[in-house]
């Protein structure tokens, strides 16, 4: 699958970067302000280009769950899906960058807690 993957992977991860630095963009210029006291900025206008983000990002997001991905840090490319090892349900984890799958852990220690296939 990851042939499938890696393409939406990194689309998410650059959607996710977008918006966060539109965020703050939004923020900084919301702190500022005209002589008057009129914010240079309004934070709660949305673009149709930020709209358009979201809708893409979020089929992307439906797809990698149908897929039984979880995504567990968008802006790195980072994401679980479950396993059996040894009987047990655990997640394999993969970080965008790395050549193949090929660290596991328990579904309760997250990415500190990977540890070698």
């Amino acid at each position: 699958m990851l042939p499938r993957v890696i393409p939406i992977l990194k689309r998410m991860v650059e959607m996710a970067q977008t918006v966060r630095g539109q965020q703050a963009a939004v923020a900084a210029a919301a702190r500022g302000v005209t002589a008057d006291g009129h914010a240079l900025a309004d934070p709660f206008a949305k673009s149709d280009a930020m709209e358009g983000l979201k809708q893409a990002f979020d089929e992307a997001l439906g797809l990698m769950r149908a897929w039984g991905i979880e995504i567990k840090d968008a802006e790195r490319g980072l994401i679980d899906f479950y396993a059996e090892r040894d009987g047990d349900v655990v997640y394999l984890c993969f970080l965008l960058g790395e050549e193949d799958i090929r660290f596991w852990h328990t579904l309760e220690g997250g990415f500190a807690g990977r540890r070698r296939l």
